[in-house]
């Protein structure tokens, strides 16, 4: 993959050069020797003590790295007009490691770790494009079980306000002439992020948990309108689709036949918030399996959206289902992060040292994974897109046995395709392309390579 350089970053200033070469340097060496320790990394004591230098020192703040990081996502997408953000938490376990300093609970006081609010920007043809905002924080122990005061604290104190914070810092770096849609599971189905929604700049799409009570539209509130998922569960079917869906533990996609209803509706705000708008006009959307379940299937699929998109046919409804099934990236990007950097692996003695590090290693794990969608997403295109002309020679010397290179570069599928190879995919019909984790295998198989080929022949590629 090509290698950021200090450049790429519009905001990049650790007070010091040398800190600001190192932050790039890192974030290199994580991509090109992905869940490799910091030594295998960095391949001598001297870089070695560097990088746990730059983690330690307090000049390197979090927030200066948090705005480095924002920086760069947003620099990656000039020219687009509306850009899918998806959000979710990832709970980073760092269990075993005792004598860090300040690491916090996840699900219990014996879990420990650190836990990271993401936000990924992805096309509308669902590709991932770059780590958009991105904030790490601790659970102080002393907290633990008293989510029961919850209902008395006000929204901007609790952690779910993330959500919100999020979201706005991914529209500002957006700026005011893109559009985002930003799209989250249940957990973000709270109803100050629906008042707070800017239909055609800051739209939103949420997987819906609450039956909301929706406003009344007699006089004086005289006609009961009743709650939002038992109305539309009785208005009419607007269609019936095929779609195609994953089957459970395969690559394989089953077609199943679902239902689609869809109603504007007006919610009403709940007794518990403190927001000042008393109502939010959304479009609710039912997507409900009408065709047997699969004997793997353990409930039928049903989906419960709601958005502040415009939607007006049933094609804007199943345009808004589509993009919600991109959501799975961001649950993609967590696995990378945390299985194909090795990220909960590093010993690190404060929890702040490890926070900076989750920032870099997230960095690398995005342009990890945006190798194994591109390919998806362009596969005519020429593989110098993400590779060297170093790495794609040595790559196709290592396929076809053979010092002759073609005249063009090979493309993103062909490329996508040997490096999944040299991470043990088999390439059959069935298997589909390959997958993230066989790719970040085989990408550090390729490095490796082109290393060795660079000692033995000093050859550089022009």
């Amino acid at each position: 993959m090509k290698l950021v350089s200090i450049g790429d970053f519009p905001v990049l200033n650790f007070g010091d050069k040398r800190r600001d070469e190192r932050f790039v340097k890192i974030i290199n060496n994580v991509v090109s020797r992905p869940s490799s320790s910091i030594p295998q990394q960095t391949g001598n004591w001297y870089e070695t003590k560097a990088t746990y230098n730059f983690f330690k020192s307090k000049s390197v703040k979090l927030k200066s790295i948090e705005e480095a990081v924002q920086s760069y996502g947003g620099s990656q997408l000039a020219g687009l007009k509306k850009v899918l953000v998806a959000h979710d938490f990832c709970q980073v376990s760092f269990n075993g490691l005792d004598a860090t300093e300040g690491l916090g609970y996840l699900a219990n006081s014996s879990s420990l770790g650190i836990i990271t609010y993401n936000s990924i920007a992805v096309s509308t043809e669902g590709v991932p494009l770059s780590l958009l905002y991105q904030h790490t924080f601790t659970r102080a122990l002393e907290n633990l079980g008293k989510a029961e005061n919850r209902h008395g604290t006000t929204f901007e104190d609790k952690e779910s306000y993330h959500w919100y914070k999020g979201m706005a810092a991914a529209s500002k770096s957006l700026g005011s002439e893109v559009q985002a849609v930003h799209i989250a599971d249940r957990e973000a189905d709270i109803y100050e992020l629906f008042a707070a929604a800017e239909p055609g700049h800051s739209d939103l799409l949420i997987r819906s948990t609450h039956n909301r009570r929706l406003k009344s539209s007699g006089a004086e509130g005289s006609e009961e309108a009743g709650c939002l998922w038992d109305k539309l569960s009785g208005s009419p079917v607007a269609a019936e689709v095929a779609l195609k869906i994953p089957e459970a533990r395969s690559t394989k996609r089953v077609e199943i036949t679902a239902s689609v209803q869809f109603e504007k509706v007006v919610v009403q705000k709940p007794s518990s918030s403190k927001s000042k708008q008393e109502s939010v006009g959304l479009t609710a959307i039912l997507l409900r399996q009408v065709s047997p379940k699969e004997d793997w299937q353990e409930d039928p699929v049903e989906w419960k959206l709601l958005t502040s998109l415009r939607v007006e046919s049933v094609a804007d409804a199943l345009q808004c289902v589509l993009w919600y099934c991109y959501r799975w990236l961001i649950e993609r990007f967590h696995y990378v992060l945390k299985s194909g950097t090795g990220v909960e692996d590093l010993q690190l003695e404060k929890a702040t040292s490890l926070q900076k590090a989750l920032h870099l290693y997230s960095m690398a794990a995005m342009e990890i994974m945006k190798l194994a969608y591109l390919s998806r997403a362009m596969p005519a295109a020429s593989c110098e897109l993400v590779l060297t002309k170093e790495q794609w020679a040595v790559l196709y010397m290592l396929t076809f046995k053979t010092a002759v290179l073609p005249e063009t570069p090979p493309t993103m599928e062909e490329a996508t395709k040997w490096i999944g190879k040299l991470g043990g995919h088999l390439g059959r019909t069935a298997d589909g392309p390959p997958g993230v984790k066989v790719i970040w295998r085989g990408y550090r198989k390729l490095i490796d390579a082109v290393e060795m080929y660079a000692i033995l022949t000093k050859e550089k590629f022009g």
